[in-house]
């Protein structure tokens, strides 16, 4: 019996402890209880469990050996994997769930679902005028994070183009500590750690505009996935012996800029200085609202 034609599908979930990897995991189940009565068992590793699972569900190299096993002992399971497997063959899955910042130059296997970025909630929630959102990341591997650069921008934010606007700015796991931005009352600031699980996909989903910083692809895909308008603060990429370095989240940054789906801040540093001696900010042309989870959920109640 196929998928569509259960009222009730079981799901084994394996998760690896990333914050954003579970975000997408538990959009997908999200859609499908949309659906299907779901029957739902999350696991960090295998174990034998006395359900027989429709699906076997997981993201992250982590949790891939866990869900092959699971697969090995209830071989009727589909496998989905979501983002396209580093360690493994995105064949050894009945079905991956890829992002279109991640290429198959060999051929895309017939069994990837391709979305537009990675898949988050979506909302249709009408938006606050005149409230805004910044959620701060950290250090990567596809910018530098310079502390002075980014306070000087989120003041600028605050205190001169958005100064009628009230503000609610939250950290992240990867914030470095960063002294609080001057501000003329119309901000709040939220550490992660005090927040509840699901706060900041509810910030994010009733803000006017949202200022993130570019390297937070998850927090990113989430806000396109939204009413919201969404910016991303200048960070300047890492530089390699060939100049500036190229990663497939900074060409997606750069791709999201140039379709006019995302706004973002210009800064010119002085010379040899950390200071901003020049900011600009281009406002996105175009309101994406991204609703991925919603079609990838029904191409798989149709193929599987």
């Amino acid at each position: 019996m196929s998928l569509k034609q259960k009222e009730e599908i079981t799901i084994w979930a394996f998760k690896d402890g990333k914050k954003g990897h579970e975000k997408q995991i538990e959009a997908l189940i999200s859609e499908f209880e949309k659906h299907k009565r779901i029957k739902l068992h999350n696991f960090t590793d295998y174990q034998d469990h006395n359900s027989m699972p429709d699906i076997i569900l997981g993201a992250g190299n982590g949790s891939h050996k866990h869900m092959l096993k699971a697969k090995k002992n209830r071989q009727d399971a589909k496998t989905i994997v979501l983002m396209k497997p580093s360690l493994r063959l995105t064949q050894c899955f009945d079905i991956a769930i890829v992002p279109d910042m991640d290429k198959y130059y060999l051929g895309k296997p017939k069994n990837v679902i391709t979305t537009k970025g990675v898949l988050s909630k979506y909302s249709d929630q009408e938006i606050n005028k005149k409230k805004g959102l910044i959620v701060i990341g950290g250090k990567s591997r596809h910018f530098h994070f310079r502390k002075k650069v980014v306070q000087q921008q989120i003041e600028w934010l605050l205190n001169d183009k958005f100064d009628n606007y009230q503000w609610r700015i939250t950290t992240s796991p990867r914030s470095p500590n960063m002294p609080t931005p001057k501000h003329k009352g119309n901000a709040e600031f939220f550490n992660w750690k005090e927040t509840s699980s699901d706060w900041l996909s509810n910030e994010i989903k009733k803000n006017e505009i949202t200022f993130i910083t570019p390297e937070s692809v998850s927090v990113l895909y989430e806000a396109l996935s939204t009413k919201t308008k969404v910016y991303v603060f200048h960070h300047e990429k890492h530089a390699s012996e060939h100049g500036e370095s190229s990663t497939k989240v900074n060409k997606n940054i750069d791709r999201l800029k140039k379709s006019g789906f995302l706004g973002y801040i210009n800064t010119k540093r002085f010379l040899l200085s950390r200071s901003v001696k020049d900011i600009d900010l281009i406002h996105p042309q175009k309101n994406i609202h991204l609703k991925e989870v919603k079609r990838v959920v029904e191409e798989l109640l149709e193929r599987l």
